[in-house]
């Protein structure tokens, strides 16, 4: 199926949402070509066109002090180590999914230690083409994970889950955006659903990437406003501007 425009007219481009929607686990939303965005809000300062430098990623991700009070720092390797966090399948097109853009900022947060768990990613690239291509790729990853399995808990006592795709949430953000979801059902023995939510949002020529995982919770909160919140960081700072706040709480607990 070819993936919608950013510039269909609004009908096309809710019938091309339905068709997305019957055929698999993706979610699109373009947004409007010229002076707005897709909220329609005026266009903000003029985004840096070529790639943001290291520096300028790391400063752009998320940081403990954007988000609300309860979150702690979370690293890979404690996330190894309890053996539960976001989801990374080990291969295919569903690896890619959970990877994110390689090369830029990463943050890793949590609430307690079986969750929720969050993992944000900033990305860039060499002109809008090239994230435009990014987008198409994981859109065209979306559509071949159906589900994957994967260990979790301790080593000494993993156990093999399966998530399988479920309709995700249709947020508008950016110039485009992909998102998908993926639930773990609860069992007899583990009665606890666990749902899994990826949103890949592109701004020019740069890009988000959010991982969200925890407990099936209807008061548990969308990954939506932490894409937005890390958009407009990401939009400050390819604007040349530094984001406020920056930098985490001093003394915040690291899991």
């Amino acid at each position: 199926m070819r993936a919608m425009e950013a510039h269909q007219r609004p009908g096309l481009a809710r019938a091309a949402l339905v068709l997305v929607l019957l055929a698999g686990p993706v979610v699109l939303t373009g947004g409007c070509a010229g002076s707005t965005g897709t909220s329609g809000r005026p266009a903000g300062p003029t985004l840096q066109a070529g790639r943001l430098t290291e520096e300028g990623l790391r400063l752009a991700v998320l940081s403990l002090a954007d988000l609300p009070a309860g979150w702690a720092a979370d690293t890979s390797a404690a996330a190894r180590e309890r053996g539960i966090g976001v989801p990374e399948p080990g291969e295919g097109p569903c690896r890619v999914l959970f990877r994110g853009p390689s090369g830029g900022g990463e943050a890793r947060f949590a609430r307690t230690e079986v969750g929720p768990f969050l993992v944000a990613r900033t990305g860039s690239h060499a002109d809008v083409d090239a994230a435009r291509g990014a987008l198409a790729s994981f859109r065209a990853a979306a559509g071949q994970c159906p589900g994957f399995q994967l260990t979790e808990g301790p080593r000494a006592a993993g156990h093999r889950v399966d998530y399988h795709a479920e309709r995700a949430e249709a947020p508008e953000l950016g110039d485009e955006s992909v998102a998908v979801r993926y639930v773990r059902p609860g069992t007899g023995d583990r009665p606890v659903t666990v749902v899994a939510d990826v949103v890949h949002v592109r701004v020019g020529a740069h890009t988000v990437h959010l991982a969200q995982s925890g407990r099936e919770d209807p008061g548990g909160g969308s990954i939506v406003p932490f894409a937005r919140l890390a958009l407009e960081k990401l939009r400050a700072v390819a604007a040349g501007g530094t984001p406020s706040p920056a930098g985490s709480f001093p003394g915040a607990t690291r899991l």
